[in-house]
C-alpha cells in the first residue's frame, strides 16, 4: 500500500508539473483517497481562460491519478462520487483520468459515458513527453472533441442526454398519481419511450407508486390473449408490493378465464395501499392493425373492454390506478366500432401526442451538445438544422451527428454559422435522412393508414381536400406546421421517394394485370428508376449501419457479463474470419474490426451469435434469406434488374429495418 501511495504520489507530481508549466490549469489541492482496495489520487485543477474557453467549461476539474494497470468500472464510480460529493464544485460532466493501462482510454471513455460524464484520459508517458505547453491541450482536447455526443441509439431518461421535457414530464408524474388515464402518441422517435423512463424516474424519486411497465413489442407480450395478459399484469403487481415498486409485467401462457383475470386484478389494485400505474409502451402490437399477431383484432376490444371495468370498479371502491399508454397509432382509439362492435378504447384511452419539441428547446439542446463537441454553432445555423428536422428531437441530433463527423478535431473549437452548414444539412438529407424519415413515415401509414393519402395530397399542393380532423393529426404527429405546410425538408424529401415508390408499384401492378409486356424506359421513367436505386442504396446504409452497432454492442455486453469477458469480445468477432487474414485486425478495436467486415462477414457473425439476436430477428432462416436479397445490391452497375427485383429488395430492406426499429 505504501508503494502504491508513493508511486501515485509521483504521477500526482508529474501531472501538475505539465499542466502548470503548459499553462493550462492551476493546482488548487490535492488528496488521496482509499476506495474498494485501491488508492486514488485527486487534484483540483483551475482551468486557465485558454482552457476554458477550448473545453467550454467554467468550474475547476477533477483530475484522478489510478495506477492499475489494468483499470476497471470502479475508476469511473469513484470519480462519479467525488464530483457528487463536492456540491457544484467540480464540473459534473467532465473529469481527466491519468492511468498506466495501455488499453485504459477506450475503456474509461465508453464507462463514461454509461455514467454521462465525458473522461479525458491521459497514459502517463505523454505527461513526460517535453513537448511544447500546447501538447496536452491538443490531448486533451482530441480526446474530448472526437466523441459524438449527438448520436444516441436508443431512449434516454439521464439529465445529461435529456432535453426539452423535464417539466412535462414531470407534471404527467405528478397527474399519474391521482387515477388518470393518459395517452403519449407520436411518430417513430419523437421520443415517447425517454419520456416515459423519465416518468418512471420521477416517480420513483418522488412519489409513492407501484409502477408496471407492460413493453408490448416483447413476443411474450403480444402472443398472450386479453385474457392473460389482464392475468399477467395482477400476477405482476402482486410481485411488485412484495418486492419493489417497479416491475416489468410477468408473461403468463396458462390457459386463463377473462372473468377470473379481471375479477384477480381488480382485487389486486384494491387491495394495494398505493396508486398504481401500468405503462403499456409500443401499443400498436396489441391492436387490431398488430404486425405481429392478427388474433389482436378481437382480443383488442375484448381487452381494453374489461380494463375499463376495472378502473371504474377501483374508483369506486378507492383504489387508485392509472395508465400509461404509448404508441404510434391513435387510429385504433378514435374510431367509433371494430368489426361491428363499440370500441372499447375510444371512450377510454384519450387522443394525446407527443409533438416535436419547440423551436428554442431544440436549438438549447443542440447548442449544449455543440459546445461539448468544440462545434459553436450560431443561432441562425441552430435554427436551420432545427426546421429542416423538423423539430424532431432524434432528426436533429442525427444531423448534427453528421456535421461532428464532417468537421475535422483539429480545427476544434470552431465557430459554425449558417453559410457553413446548409450545404452539410442537405448533404446529411440526401445521404442519411431521407432514409430515417421515410422509415418513421412508412410505419407511421401502415400502422394509421389514412394519414397517407392525406399527407400525399397535402404535399401536392391539393390540403383543401383533406378534412381539417385529418389536418389536425398530421400537426400534432409533426408532419404538418400550425400554417398546413410539410414539416421540414426531411419530410418532404421523405415524402417525394414514397410518392415515387407508390407510383412505381402502380405502374408495375397495372402492366400486370394487363399481361402487357416489358419496354424500354422512357427519358421520365429513367429518372424514376435511377431515384428509386438511389432511394433503396441510402436505406441498405442505414440498415447496414445500424446492424454493425448493434452487433459490436451486443457481443459486447455479453462478453463483459463474464468472467475474462473483455479479452474475448475481439477474438468473438474475429471467428468468422479465416486465420490466415486475422493479422490484418491484430491493431484495431473491436468497433473497427466490425466497420471492415463485408456484408457476408457482419450477417455470418450474426448466425454464429444467434442466441443474442434470436429475439430480435425471430427465425433464422428468415433473417438469411433477407440478408441474401440485400447483398445482392441491385443498385450496383452490374446487376441488372426489373421492378420485381426492386419490390423483393425493398420487402427484404422493409424487413430489417422493421426488426432494427424495435430496439432503437
Amino acid at each position: 500500500m505504501a508503494t502504491t501511495k508513493r508511486n501515485t504520489h509521483e504521477l500526482m507530481q508529474l501531472f501538475r508539473q505539465a499542466a502548470e508549466e503548459r499553462g493550462m490549469f492551476t493546482i488548487n489541492g490535492s488528496y488521496q483517497e482509499n476506495y474498494e482496495q485501491g488508492v486514488y489520487g485527486c487534484l483540483i485543477a483551475k482551468p486557465s481562460r485558454r482552457v476554458q474557453r477550448s473545453l467550454g467549461i467554467d468550474r475547476e476539474v477533477l483530475a484522478v491519478v489510478s495506477t492499475f494497470r489494468d483499470q476497471q468500472t470502479r475508476t469511473i464510480t469513484f470519480v462519479q462520487n467525488e464530483i457528487e460529493e463536492s456540491l457544484g464544485r467540480y464540473e459534473s460532466s467532465l473529469a481527466i483520468v491519468i492511468h498506466n493501462d495501455p488499453q485504459g482510454n477506450e475503456k474509461l471513455k465508453n464507462w463514461g459515458k454509461e455514467k454521462g460524464i465525458s473522461i479525458l484520459p491521459i497514459r502517463t508517458a505523454q505527461l513526460g513527453s517535453g513537448g511544447e505547453k500546447i501538447d496536452l491541450l491538443r490531448t486533451l482536447c482530441f480526446e474530448l472533441y472526437s466523441y459524438d455526443p449527438f448520436d444516441v441509439t436508443g431512449p434516454v431518461s439521464d439529465d445529461q442526454h435529456f432535453f426539452g421535457r423535464r417539466e412535462e414530464a414531470i407534471d404527467l408524474a405528478r397527474k399519474l398519481q391521482g387515477g388518470q388515464i393518459r395517452s403519449c402518441l407520436g411518430i417513430r422517435k419523437v421520443g415517447k419511450t425517454s419520456i416515459i423512463n423519465r416518468v418512471l424516474h420521477e416517480i420513483r424519486r418522488s412519489h409513492e407508486c407501484i409502477c408496471i411497465m407492460i413493453d408490448c413489442s416483447g413476443d411474450d407480450i403480444w402472443s398472450m390473449s386479453a385474457a392473460q395478459l389482464l392475468s399477467s399484469m395482477a400476477r405482476t403487481l402482486d410481485y411488485a408490493i412484495r418486492a419493489d415498486s417497479y416491475a416489468t409485467v410477468l408473461p403468463t401462457m396458462d390457459k386463463m378465464d377473462i372473468t377470473t383475470a379481471r375479477n384477480s386484478l381488480e382485487k389486486g389494485i384494491i387491495d394495494c395501499k398505493r396508486p398504481v400505474l401500468f405503462v403499456f409502451d409500443e401499443v400498436d402490437y396489441i391492436t387490431p392493425g398488430s404486425p405481429t399477431e392478427k388474433k389482436w383484432r378481437t382480443e383488442f376490444n375484448v381487452f381494453w373492454r374489461n380494463l375499463r371495468r376495472v378502473f371504474q370498479e377501483c374508483d369506486r371502491r378507492e383504489g387508485v390506478v392509472s395508465i400509461l399508454v404509448s404508441g404510434v397509432s391513435s387510429y385504433w382509439f378514435t374510431v367509433e366500432s371494430i368489426a361491428g362492435i363499440e370500441n372499447a378504447a375510444l371512450s377510454f384511452i384519450p387522443e394525446e401526442y407527443l409533438n416535436p419539441m419547440p423551436l428554442g428547446a431544440t436549438t438549447a439542446m443542440l447548442r449544449r451538445l455543440g459546445n461539448i463537441a468544440g462545434l459553436a454553432f450560431d443561432s441562425d445555423a441552430l435554427e436551420a438544422i432545427a426546421t429542416s428536422s423538423g423539430n424532431m428531437p432524434y432528426w436533429a441530433r442525427k444531423c448534427c451527428s453528421y456535421i461532428h463527423r464532417q468537421v475535422p478535431v483539429s480545427d476544434r473549437p470552431q465557430s459554425l454559422n449558417k453559410e457553413r452548414v446548409t450545404p452539410l444539412i442537405d448533404d446529411f438529407i440526401a445521404k442519411e435522412g431521407v432514409a430515417i424519415s421515410e422509415v418513421a413515415l412508412s410505419h407511421l401509414f401502415r400502422v394509421h393508414p389514412l394519414l397517407r393519402d392525406a399527407v400525399l395530397r397535402c404535399y401536392e399542393g391539393n390540403g383543401a381536400l383533406v378534412t381539417d380532423v385529418l389536418k389536425s393529426v398530421l400537426v400534432q404527429y409533426g408532419i404538418l406546421t400550425e400554417k398546413g405546410e410539410i414539416s421540414g425538408s426531411m419530410v418532404q424529401r421523405a415524402l417525394a421517394s414514397l410518392e415515387l415508390g407508390t407510383s412505381i408499384d402502380a405502374s408495375r401492378k397495372k402492366k400486370s394485370e394487363e399481361g402487357e409486356s416489358e419496354r424500354a424506359l422512357g427519358p421520365g421513367e429513367w429518372k424514376e428508376w435511377a431515384e428509386e436505386i438511389a432511394t433503396i442504396g441510402k436505406r441498405r446504409n442505414i440498415v447496414e449501419r445500424q446492424l454493425r452497432s448493434i452487433v459490436v454492442n451486443f457481443v459486447r455486453m455479453d462478453s463483459l457479463s463474464k468472467p475474462g469477458g473483455l479479452e474475448k469480445i475481439k477474438r468473438r468477432i474475429l471467428r468468422v474470419v479465416p486465420s490466415n487474414e486475422r493479422q490484418g485486425f491484430e491493431h484495431v478495436s473491436a468497433q473497427d474490426t466490425v466497420s471492415r467486415f463485408t456484408w457476408q462477414q457482419l450477417t455470418k457473425l450474426v448466425e454464429r451469435e444467434w442466441r443474442l439476436f434470436e429475439r430480435i430477428f425471430g427465425n433464422k432462416k428468415d433473417f438469411t434469406s433477407h440478408c441474401e436479397i440485400v447483398n445482392d445490391r441491385v443498385d450496383a452497375h452490374a446487376k441488372s434488374a426489373d421492378h420485381a427485383d426492386i419490390a423483393l429488395y425493398r420487402r427484404s430492406l422493409g424487413w430489417l429495418e422493421e426488426r432494427l426499429a424495435r430496439i432503437e
